[in-house]
């Protein structure tokens, strides 16, 4: 993890050299933290930015870890795309209600105010709202790929399983649940935001409960769904407004923060009903090797351990916080237990709003991926 963190900081730094450099060379001189004066300019800068995290997070699961770059995304070792439509469908009503309760708290409130601001976007609008819609979702992904698959992954695999040295301690017990992993991933998500006091807690509201969810799923895939509509309508409302220079800040509000509260409630309820109708997959198969390092009978001979084509059921636990680091590039390996096959069908379907926006920027396995992911 320290070596994704000093790759991140480092490429960064040159980004904004790099964009301070044109910025002179253009004659453009900004102000502060805005490199540019065109506060359009500035936005992609940060989306740009903050995307790159995702290339950086997953070269070094697959290059350092020595695991397969896919673990990152979900217990299947990949982006499970039809289960990511399903998600973002049920972003949409979870949104609508968020600002159905916060225009109702508006209205008793402040009735004299404007629930959303006058047209000042200007001429650029049209072109702002093309390239929130193109960068956002990059922006968007690439912090859940870091701070809800990468670190939760990295938290996860601080404690020992029940087979290793020091693995029965109930210290090493607390590790190996997802408790610590959301709550660190959590924090994080929100210090790397430029809000203070209502603002800071909307997001962390935001990102605790995105942590939860992807745990409690298998994957980034339900963390990924809504954040990106959210960030994009966020994104939208403030070019509308003209107040792209300012996106990312701010103090919020306690209207905001209840608001916000009710989307992520609404959505992690429509998400795990989802879920279990469709049997989404949450766990790992199950890897032999965990119950023979925790003392459980041996595997059956080979010639009973012919491949079936149907898929074991899976663990219980969820996302690699119960068992043992395998070794490096085990990989997704589904084998035989004792006990007669039973089979499952998988996965399914192969500005007081405070935004998770730029200017921010699992528990899954350990670096020796076992075939957990996420949580």
């Amino acid at each position: 993890m320290v070596v994704a963190v000093l790759v991140i900081v480092l490429v960064q730094l040159i980004l904004a050299t790099a964009a301070v450099v044109v910025a002179v060379v253009s004659g453009i001189q900004g102000t502060g933290d805005q490199i540019f004066r065109m506060p359009l300019a500035n936005v992609v800068m940060q989306l740009v930015v903050i995307a790159t995290m995702a290339p950086i997070v997953i070269a070094t699961a697959w290059l350092i870890q020595r695991r397969p770059a896919g673990t990152l995304f979900s217990v299947t070792g990949r982006l499970r795309l039809r289960w990511l439509v399903c998600c973002a469908a049920l972003a949409v009503p979870a949104l609508v209600l968020s600002f159905g309760v916060l225009f109702g708290l508006q209205r008793l409130t402040s009735p004299e105010a404007r629930f959303i601001g006058e047209f000042g976007g200007g001429s650029d609008f049209a072109l702002a709202v093309v390239l929130i819609a193109v960068l956002v979702p990059f922006q968007a992904s690439a912090e859940e790929i870091a701070l809800r698959g990468f670190v939760m992954q990295s938290v996860g695999s601080l404690g020992a399983g029940a087979g290793e040295p020091r693995g029965g301690s109930p210290v090493s017990r607390f590790l190996r649940t997802p408790v610590l992993g959301i709550l660190i991933s959590g924090t994080v998500f929100t210090a790397l935001h430029s809000y203070f006091g209502w603002g800071l807690v909307d997001v962390a509201v935001f990102g605790i409960a995105m942590a939860w969810l992807t745990w409690f799923t298998g994957g980034l895939e339900a963390a990924i769904g809504l954040h990106v509509l959210h960030n994009i309508t966020a994104f939208t409302i403030s070019a509308y407004e003209g107040t792209l220079d300012r996106i990312g800040t701010g103090g919020g509000s306690w209207q905001g923060v209840l608001a916000t509260a009710v989307e992520v409630a609404v959505y992690c309820a429509a998400v795990v009903w989802l879920a279990r109708r469709l049997d989404v997959r949450r766990t790992v198969p199950e890897d032999q090797r965990d119950r023979d390092a925790a003392g459980a009978p041996a595997a059956l001979p080979s010639w009973a351990a012919e491949p079936d084509p149907g898929r074991w059921r899976e663990r219980s636990a969820h996302w690699g916080w119960d068992d043992a680091a395998a070794d490096p590039g085990s990989g997704h390996r589904q084998q035989p237990s004792q006990h007669p096959p039973e089979y499952s069908d998988g996965s399914a379907g192969d500005s007081q709003w405070a935004a998770p926006g730029p200017r921010r920027g699992g528990s899954w396995s350990p670096p020796g991926w076992d075939g957990q992911a996420p949580g």
